[in-house]
């Protein structure tokens, strides 16, 4: 998939301001439940030639879903997890329904997968092994013959996908990447490749290759081929440089005009397979369509088209794999497109907090702007805010709530607060205004004693000016870090904390104004840690080390941690004096039961690695630790631990999350998955 950046907009099916409410994603009771926010980005996506309510589609991050209900729910496949690869390609074997195939392409060198189970299990394909795979195909009138486009070329297997064989020269540069591939609907011996320079085409089942290029602008990337089943003659390429259409097998292109310049990198080509003649192209600004071959075009929607499929049984049915919204699906041919999420989601949340009765998430990548999540369900589901001007191009990566009022927030980007008084709606820059406390007076020396002088009649005794009291003064700073945002309650009142470049900055009117909290020794604040809402108890981790409070923030000193502060992933201020504190390390999981002073490692049944989070939680304060995404909990003040099994595949937990010190239920932040909970 090539990625562009581009605003956001919500299909007009859906809505202009929040998308339609979904409910957590069906499994075991007591298990995780995902719980969104559903949507992200799609990949990939394919419908079952033999029963069209089963699809699949694909997405970053490895991540692979079923659907066996025409889009109605979604499932997570447990597909092998590649760092930072994508499923880019979904083949279902046209004569076995249970065996699929997906391609990945990524950092690691990607590969081709294959499941005869209906997806229950997955295995490498031999062949293909670290071969990053872009594109696949099975011949319409050979069901047994499959094409893949791959980084090594055109590869093809002839026994439904056992063995694999590379079918274009190796010695060809121009064809060592392909990015797609089509096989003519009645001579398997006909095949096209897209590359990322122009077209090519075997006649004889990929002994020779010419290069069909003819019309075309030069150095084109070709993303997508497609062939009339009908009239095999016709063949329609989309391309960077827009939408190309050919009568003659390829041998002479005319280019489709009417697509704005603005709008012509075209992912994906297709055509009406009723026989209505409609052409459809998925391009990075819409899904555009044409009934007069390609002379006038409309536009359906205005989110980029990574992938499109039909519904073998119904024409006018077709599924769109869309840039950050997920799946797109429609039953009148692309007139009107809702969102099909239920399940589906392609999330990595920067940050949560909850705000007031409310639960708040962001999603600081969603293109040039951020996403913005509410849920009012503790969780079970979420809708996305329409985002104001104020956000444009700006990604969040930190948000803090006001726990007295729902409608106050404070995020932060990099080096920028934002604040909204009307719950995510609007969003204005709140400049850091520092409250800078002026210098401690001197004390005056004792003045020599006078002569008292009585005073001359009729003349009045002299004035002694009062000393005048200096004010504090307040300077507008600049931020090159803001490493994260969090709010305590004290006195019932909102106390928003700050960790900066600059140190912990601490404001009592929800950010207008900002103090240098001072911590001796201290400078950059890259975290900060909380007990419970109240928050008589916060630790910091800063540059220098870990420093502790007692009193709300108010008077820090220096803990005596074993290990640097570059160590500490994540920190558990127990409830209640009886429980240790807990720290995970790059190095394991450490214990103080004397508030900080001694410390020593926690095993007890946890592996000595890295741990990744950590949080005390629920009425009984179980401890929860995360250990390469697997859930180990502790009820006896972490003095041994047990895994807790799960049905959900490849968990990236990133973060143990509690909204509320009361919450019965535990939350956790993935790196794909949005927000988890369990009960």
């Amino acid at each position: 998939m090539i990625r562009i950046k581009l605003r956001i907009f919500v299909l007009a099916a859906v809505g202009a301001s929040i998308f339609a409410v979904v409910r957590a994603a069906s499994v075991p009771s007591g298990d995780w439940k995902i719980s969104g926010p559903f949507g992200g980005t799609a990949t990939a996506i394919a419908v079952d030639p033999s029963n069209p309510n089963v699809v699949l589609a694909g997405a970053l991050d490895s991540l692979l879903f079923q659907s066996m209900d025409g889009a109605a729910t979604w499932n997570l496949l447990d597909f092998p997890k590649r760092h930072l690869s994508e499923v880019t390609s979904i083949l279902i074997d046209p004569a076995d329904p249970k065996h699929y195939l997906a391609g990945m392409i990524g950092a690691e060198g990607g590969g081709l997968f294959e499941s005869h189970d209906a997806g229950k299990s997955w295995k490498a394909v031999k062949d293909m092994e670290n071969v990053g795979v872009r594109a696949l195909t099975a011949a319409p009138s050979k069901t047994s013959q499959f094409v893949a486009g791959t980084l090594r070329g055109v590869q093809m297997s002839e026994d439904s996908g056992k063995t694999w064989t590379r079918i274009s020269d190796p010695g060809n540069q121009e064809m060592a990447g392909i990015s797609a591939v089509a096989v003519d609907s009645q001579d398997p011996n006909i095949i096209y490749a897209g590359t990322s320079h122009l077209p090519w085409k075997t006649m004889d089942g990929g002994k020779t290759w010419t290069s069909i290029h003819t019309g075309m602008i030069d150095d084109s990337d070709v993303f997508s081929i497609y062939i009339d089943p009908t009239k095999p003659a016709n063949v329609f390429a989309s391309a960077c440089s827009g939408i190309y259409a050919s009568a003659d097998r390829g041998d002479l292109w005319r280019k489709l005009m009417g697509i704005p310049n603005t709008s012509r990198r075209t992912h994906v080509i297709r055509q009406d397979p009723g026989g209505s003649g409609s052409i459809y192209a998925g391009t990075t600004t819409g899904l555009f369509k044409s009934f007069n071959g390609g002379k006038i075009w409309r536009t359906l929607t205005d989110t980029q088209v990574n992938a499109m499929a039909f519904d073998p049984t119904s024409p006018k049915s077709l599924y769109l794999a869309l840039q950050y919204q997920g799946i797109g699906k429609s039953e009148n041919g692309g007139e009107q497109i809702k969102l099909v999420n239920n399940g589906f989601v392609d999330r990595a949340i920067s940050s949560a907090t909850a705000a007031g009765s409310k639960l708040v998430a962001i999603e600081g990548g969603e293109g040039e702007t951020t996403g913005v999540f509410v849920s009012a369900d503790a969780g079970e589901s979420w809708s996305q805010l329409k985002n104001s001007h104020a956000l444009a191009g700006v990604h969040l990566k930190a948000i803090a709530g006001s726990a007295s009022d729902e409608h106050v927030l404070v995020a932060a980007s990099s080096h920028q607060l934002y604040k909204t008084v009307d719950a995510g709606m609007t969003w204005k820059v709140l400049p850091v205004r520092l409250i800078i406390p002026p210098p401690p007076q001197a004390a005056k020396p004792a003045s020599p004693a006078k002569t008292s002088r009585p005073v001359a009649h009729g003349a009045k005794a002299p004035v002694h000016a009062r000393p005048v009291t200096p004010k504090p003064t307040i300077k507008e700073i600049t931020l090159s870090e803001v490493n994260g945002l969090y709010t305590i309650t004290v006195a019932n009142k909102d106390v928003f904390f700050a960790a900066t470049d600059l140190g912990l900055l601490k404001s009592t009117d929800a950010g207008e104004h900002w103090m240098l909290v001072d911590i001796a020794g201290s400078s950059a604040v890259t975290a900060l840690y909380r007990g419970s809402a109240t928050g008589d108890l916060l630790v910091a981790r800063a540059a220098s080390g870990l420093y502790i409070s007692k009193d709300c923030g108010e008077h820090w000193s220096k803990m005596s941690f074993p290990l640097p502060p570059s160590d500490v992933n994540d920190m558990a201020i127990p409830p209640s004096p009886d429980s240790p504190l807990l720290v995970a390390t790059r190095v394991g999981l450490y214990r103080s039961d004397d508030g900080g002073e001694k410390w020593s490692v926690s095993t007890g049944g946890l592996p000595a690695s890295t741990v990744n989070a950590v949080l005390y939680a629920g009425a009984d304060h179980t401890g929860y630790a995360v250990q390469y995404g697997r859930l180990y909990q502790t009820k006896d003040n972490a003095s041994t631990w047990s895994e807790i099994s799960t049905s959900l595949p490849s968990l990236r937990i990133r973060q143990l999350w509690k909204p509320r010190a009361d919450s019965a239920r535990l939350y956790a932040i993935t790196s794909d998955l949005g927000i988890i909970f369990r009960d």
